[in-house]
């Protein structure tokens, strides 16, 4: 979404772009929604690690739907050691990989190490068959660790059983502080129309300060950029002029025109104003992998997992694939975390002329990321429609 500086991977950075895009245009959105389609890509890329023949081809194609990088587990290796350095004063950002497999498994060699090489991801033995539910206390003990103690109870009872084989998993963690804070004085409640009949009092925070903001005619919508510090990663607002056109922003939008949007601000004096506001949300991965073509990893005559398992493991299938966010926006910054886990069992088969400064003001429903500004890449993408 923005230029590359680092030419060796744009390939794969592209590729995750676009799949970003199409993974929360396959969410029903129809009303608040947050992903960090980054999470959900992870775990995919390490479950694809794993894969033959024609559920590899599948995945590769659905993923990497324009072009295919030359090297996609070290495109991921690169790319991730990249976003762990943007770690700075200001900012926290961590991703982690790991694989819980029953114990008495034997996992291939060659999967352990590729997924430990490229994925960062440990294998921990856990005794599913005995003692389920202290396997699943024990992975989202360590979901909880690893997303600041954000996400709790990831996995729910019932998740985790006797049959199962293996949960892969992804956490990622980030904090930003605003490379220009909101003054908590200037928060006034206002209202938000959430419908042109509706409205609710928020928090809304105000300041008027230089940023990169702009609109954009031929979409109909204005943008705004905020930084946080340092300077590497931003939060994206994309704001329709008319209080009910998110919608039908949403449905223009594709990686090219949000890199134009971006491309299209200026740095200029503007006045903003934009909800406090946090959110959770949970989905189901299968009917969002599926409606994607992902469908042979939840078909138990087609699955084919045969690089993750020795040959006399029987039939193999994803029974359970889950993704949970979080986000909470004020004046000092940002803290948003995501897990995504995929768990595999034995198969059974309104704006008036424009004013000076420019005015950025979120009072109906906009649409939101937060990007990796060098390689483009989105950590996180959301809309807010309701308080």
């Amino acid at each position: 979404m923005s230029s590359h500086l680092n030419g060796s991977n744009v390939v794969f950075e592209e590729g995750i772009a676009n799949f970003s895009n199409s993974l929360y245009s396959k969410l029903e959105r129809t009303g608040n929604e947050f992903i960090s389609p980054y999470s959900i890509t992870s775990a995919l890329l390490l479950l694809m690690l794993g894969t033959g023949k024609t559920t590899k081809n599948q995945m590769k194609s659905v993923i990497f739907e324009y072009e295919e990088p030359d090297d996609i587990d070290q495109g991921y290796k690169l790319l991730n050691d990249e976003l762990l350095t943007r770690t700075t004063k200001g900012v926290s950002i961590s991703i982690a990989n790991r694989l819980f497999a029953r114990k008495g498994l034997n996992l291939l060699n060659t999967f352990s190490t590729k997924a430990s090489t490229y994925y960062g991801s440990d294998v921990e033995l856990l005794d599913f068959k005995s003692d389920a539910e202290k396997s699943r206390l024990t992975i989202n003990d360590w979901i909880s660790k690893n997303t600041n103690n954000i996400i709790k109870d990831m996995i729910p009872k019932g998740v985790v059983n006797a049959d199962t084989l293996l949960v892969l998993v992804n956490a990622i963690y980030f904090k930003g502080t605003w490379g220009k804070e909101f003054n908590k004085n200037d928060t006034t409640q206002r209202n938000f129309f959430v419908k042109a009949n509706e409205q609710k009092l928020v928090n809304m925070m105000y300041g008027e300060f230089n940023a990169k903001s702009g609109e954009d005619l031929s979409l109909d919508c204005k943008v705004l950029q905020l930084p946080y510090q340092g300077n590497q990663i931003s939060m994206v607002f994309v704001l329709p002029n008319s209080g009910d056109g998110l919608a039908e922003l949403e449905s223009k939008l594709t990686i090219e025109n949000v890199d134009s949007l971006i491309k299209g601000m200026k740095t200029q004096k503007t006045l903003i104003r934009i909800p406090k506001f946090k959110m959770t949300r949970e989905y189901d991965l299968r009917p969002v992998c599926t409606a994607l073509g992902l469908t042979e990893i939840f078909d138990g005559k087609k699955a084919d997992f045969s690089e993750i398992f020795e040959s006399n493991q029987t039939r193999v299938v994803v029974s359970d694939a889950r993704h949970k966010a979080y986000i909470e926006v004020n004046e000092e910054g940002t803290e948003a975390a995501a897990v995504t886990t995929i768990g595999m069992v034995e198969s059974t088969s309104f704006q008036g002329p424009k004013p000076q400064p420019f005015q950025f003001v979120a009072d109906h429903p906009f649409l939101f990321l937060i990007q990796d500004d060098e390689t483009g890449t989105p950590l996180f993408i959301g809309r807010y429609t309701r308080p």
